[in-house]
């Protein structure tokens, strides 16, 4: 049983991994729990955007770390799920920070953000000029490495650090002495285990209600790529060139 119907425009992140058929088709069998309807005011590229990056914004900053109105938020990064993570954080009510290159202002701000050039400002001085040195309720590390550690200094005590690239070994000391809490994303997981792929369609539905009310917006990469030029589309992600997240064309 199933809630869709032939001809329903769904969307999801359906595979590519543990051995299950990617989305780079023409054709695809999927399960059914890991897709949500289509935002209807979305565009089919638009969604095929979405899934990944929405998924893992929203399972840190509302499953993990349980967002409330009010509440100042970091985002370190702010591309795919970064810009992502933002728009949910102030969906939810709160006051959103977010740091990455001065190249990225005007994007940060046309989000409704506060942007911070990472390039001119430490932890210690944003900490200050946007807390008063309280620190954050939430950081979400999109960057990993040198992130988390700038998170750790960033959060507030009894705050909550969240990274979807904590891979590295790093001192819990900071975290630790703000007895703040810390919690990894890994997106992939119902994918590769089967355990919670429900859950990934609900989150979807989540996207879905909250792209249709306006308040959420892929940034998708102008450029056209299709199955023949797929090869540099892998290329612009690699060389980190992309401009939103790529998408690949199929014909009908």
């Amino acid at each position: 049983m199933t809630a869709f119907k032939p001809q329903d425009e769904v969307f999801g992140m359906t595979g590519g991994i543990g051995g299950l058929q990617g989305s780079l088709a023409t054709y695809v069998a999927v399960d059914a729990d890991l897709l949500a309807p289509k935002p209807a005011n979305l565009t089919m590229r638009e969604a095929a955007a979405l899934p990944l990056v929405f998924i893992t914004a929203w399972e840190g900053l509302v499953d993990r770390a349980q967002v409330q109105a009010r509440q100042k938020v970091l985002v370190l990064g702010a591309g795919g799920v970064g810009h992502i993570a933002i728009q949910i954080a102030r969906a939810f009510g709160a006051e959103v920070f977010a740091v990455d290159k001065a190249s990225k202002q005007s994007q940060i701000e046309e989000l409704c953000a506060t942007a911070i050039d990472r390039h001119q400002t430490t932890v210690e001085e944003y900490v200050k000029d946007h807390t008063g040195g309280r620190g954050f309720d939430i950081v979400y590390d999109t960057v990993g490495g040198a992130g988390i550690d700038a998170a750790f200094n960033a959060v507030t005590r009894f705050g909550h650090v969240v990274s979807c690239l904590g891979w590295g070994t790093h001192s819990l000391g900071p975290l630790s002495f703000r007895a703040a809490s810390y919690s990894g994303v890994f997106t992939l997981l119902p994918i590769l285990t089967g355990e919670g792929r429900a859950h990934h369609g609900h989150i979807l539905r989540e996207a879905k209600r909250l792209a249709e009310a306006g308040k959420i917006t892929p940034l998708v990469d102008p450029r056209r790529f299709s199955f023949e030029t797929v090869e540099e589309a892998y290329a612009e992600i690699e060389n980190r060139t992309a401009n939103g997240k790529i998408v690949i064309d199929v014909a009908d």
